[in-house]
């Protein structure tokens, strides 16, 4: 079971860097020249964007009727997951007839309360490949809001629909999606923990180590392009780091036996933070990426471990127990200026600050029966409880957009990783048997 957020255990999780290189489809066309953004901004208060999803049209062939199902249902869900659409009901779309770009046709799909109507076409092409066009319609504009052709192989259908969901996205709010996004995880094969790596909604998970051996704490670099982990392959924690190109793991710095742990990278990808024995006793540190220059920033006989960057790289939180009890702490990035964070709760571990201005850092802490996931608001400098479910919920890990939270939960049995929202709401579980831990989101 994961360990942090049941004992501070200047043990363990070391650091590896692994590059995930996709098989990409063909760059996506637009169909119509680009026009000004539609922006849309829902958030709090504000009412999501209703849009109509027609069936996709497969054509006469099985296999493109079968991908015009997948394509269409894994938009849908996209779209549900961003929190920027709500998906007007299948039974409304029986009092309009098709759609087309005519006024009337607008009028009629308004009169069911779209203010948007997505349309998709999939064709079979050469070989296994599908050509898929994807067209969003404006009904209050009345005008093509968004074109998209697409060419892959049939094996990539899901990586299809997330792009195009990113595209409603940035057409409908000016803001990036995350449907393309990964979390990395570890999960038990066998005797061993390998790291794996799946789409952000469960599908398409696959093992980047195989070594055999405990491997912890995945971390992604800024852009994506490395992963961080801990090994015990040497019989002794090591921070490792994996190339974009999935060659062997490499050391991130000589490691003569030491406890190494907890590696996060700072937002422009030149620093790896992480918790070191080195000196003996459990401190934080940082490593330059660029000549694995090692510098010291925490000095206190407690344990000091778990750090995480601040979006502007400026602070870092992390969790000491200096006080007596495990708690979270601030410090600059340089070491200076520690100051506590949490004193409610018994018992704080595992933070992680939010992208973007959100300025709020989830963290675990203990409860009767068990550990929650908890969000402290830095402006407001109030914490609210997110999990309320019972057994272990930890290591709470943000999505890049900061409106979502990955973490891991056995409360229904084993280990598994779930997402929900920034407020705790619409958990999902997007891992199913064995015993899954560690989540880490992809920018």
């Amino acid at each position: 079971m994961p360990s942090t957020t049941r004992r501070l255990a200047p043990l363990a999780l070391i650091v590896a860097a692994l590059a995930l290189l996709l098989a990409s489809p063909a760059p996506a066309q637009d169909v119509t020249p680009s026009e000004a953004p539609i922006i849309r901004i829902t958030g709090a208060g504000r009412p999501k964007i209703p849009i109509a999803m027609p069936p996709f049209d497969g054509g006469d062939a099985a296999r493109g009727r079968e991908a015009a199902d997948t394509l269409h249902d894994v938009i849908r869900d996209d779209l549900l997951f961003s929190n920027y659409f709500q998906i007007v009901p299948e039974e409304y779309l029986k009092m309009v007839g098709p759609f087309s770009d005519r006024a009337a046709s607008y009028k009629e799909w308004q009169g069911i309360g779209a203010e948007a109507v997505l349309m998709g076409q999939v064709r079979p092409d050469q070989g296994n490949d599908v050509v898929f066009e994807g067209r969003a319609y404006d009904t209050s504009e009345q005008r093509l809001a968004l074109g998209k052709r697409y060419r892959a192989d049939a094996g990539q259908l899901r990586l299809l629909a997330h792009r195009m969901s990113d595209e409603m996205v940035l057409r409908y709010t000016g803001r990036r999606g995350i449907a393309t996004t990964r979390i990395a995880f570890v999960s038990q094969t066998g005797k061993a923990k390998e790291i794996f790596v799946m789409d952000y909604d469960g599908a398409r998970a696959r093992r980047i180590t195989a070594n055999g051996s405990i491997n912890r704490a995945p971390a992604w670099s800024a852009d994506g392009s490395l992963i961080a982990f801990v090994t015990l392959k040497s019989g002794q924690p090591q921070l490792m780091i994996l190339n974009a190109a999935g060659d062997a793991p490499i050391a991130a710095f000589p490691q003569k036996g030491e406890l190494n742990s907890a590696p996060a990278f700072s937002p422009d990808g030149t620093l790896l933070a992480f918790s070191s024995s080195r000196d003996g006793n459990a401190e934080i540190y940082t490593l330059r990426i660029a000549d694995r220059q090692l510098t010291r920033l925490t000095r206190h006989d407690a344990i000091d471990t778990s750090p995480t960057w601040a979006p502007d790289g400026r602070s870092i939180a992390f969790t000491s127990d200096r006080g007596g009890s495990p708690q979270i702490y601030i410090m600059d990035a340089g070491g200076g200026s520690v100051r506590r964070l949490t004193s409610e709760l018994s018992y704080c571990d595992s933070p992680s600050w939010s992208p973007g201005p959100a300025e709020t850092i989830a963290f675990t802490a203990r409860v009767p029966g068990g550990f929650d996931i908890f969000a402290y608001d830095l402006k407001a400098g109030t914490i609210s409880r997110l999990t309320d479910g019972g057994g272990i919920n930890e290591s709470p890990r943000w999505s890049p957009d900061g409106r979502h939270l990955a973490f891991a939960s056995n409360r229904s049995g084993g280990f598994d990783i779930y997402t929900m929202d920034a407020n705790g709401d619409h958990v999902r579980r997007v891992t199913r048997g064995g015993s899954n831990e560690s989540p880490s989101w992809s920018n």
